[in-house]
């Protein structure tokens, strides 16, 4: 997770819906100048802009090169409530799609992007699914997949706060599918929406910088989903 001294309202309260879900949660400070209390835990790794970078919002995936263990890795943001049932929900999703990348926040693209505001199919959050549906992104507020299939430095990416669109160039490239599960609605709530200074908020008012990326997007082909077979999830379950 990453987040700002902006969402010092929102983000405790994010914290403290996942918090209970994870082993560890890295969470980046982007311009604070001091550690908030609610970063302050035993199963908190606090990361600063101050000795990391730069990084804005693609500090939330900072974690993948600080620690090479192997895990199930979660892109969280700071101003979601997350069920309770959030991350057991997601990893038993990526136990039925096998080296993909699953999540709840979506997004599906033409052919031809002309204009990545106008053109993005949004699956929203809180929006019922009752199937998996392969998608061109997926929000990197609800997004999980294992280490051992994905594991980048964000570091490298060119942009910053175009962390959507740079997950799933990096996902394509490595082959990796993008799934979006299915749920109920609002299983997912957001605790504050279309704040001024939210990353939607500067794309609605210039969507250049996305256009160009969404186009290098579909320029590439879109990896193949295989879901893992019924009897191999028998035999499992079995064993």
């Amino acid at each position: 997770m990453a987040t700002m001294p902006s969402r010092a309202t929102t983000a405790p309260r994010a914290i403290e819906s996942i918090l209970p879900q994870v082993s560890r949660l890295w969470l980046f400070l982007d311009r604070f100048d001091t550690v908030p209390d609610f970063a302050e835990h035993e199963r908190i790794d606090v990361l600063r802009s101050q000795d990391l970078g730069d990084l804005r919002a693609n500090g939330k995936f900072l974690g993948l090169p600080l620690d090479a263990r192997p895990c199930t890795f979660y892109g969280l943001d700071d101003d979601v409530l997350y069920p309770a049932d959030y991350c057991r929900t997601l990893e038993s999703h990526l136990g039925r799609w096998p080296g993909a990348a699953v999540g709840v926040h979506g997004g599906l693209l033409p052919p031809t992007v002309t204009s990545y505001a106008s053109d993005l199919e949004v699956l929203h959050r809180r929006a019922p699914r009752e199937r998996a549906t392969e998608a061109d992104l997926l929000g990197t507020d609800s997004v999980a997949f294992r280490t051992s299939t994905l594991r980048f430095d964000v570091r490298d990416w060119h942009d910053v706060n175009v962390v959507d669109l740079s997950f799933a160039l990096t996902a394509r490239r490595c082959s990796v599918p993008l799934v979006t599960i299915p749920r109920k609605a609002y299983w997912m709530n957001a605790l504050d929406e279309n704040q001024s200074d939210s990353i939607w908020q500067g794309v609605l008012v210039d969507d250049t910088r996305e256009t160009k990326l969404a186009q290098e997007l579909v320029a590439l082909p879109r990896p193949s989903v295989r879901k893992r077979p019924r009897w191999s999830r028998l035999l499992a379950r079995a064993g």
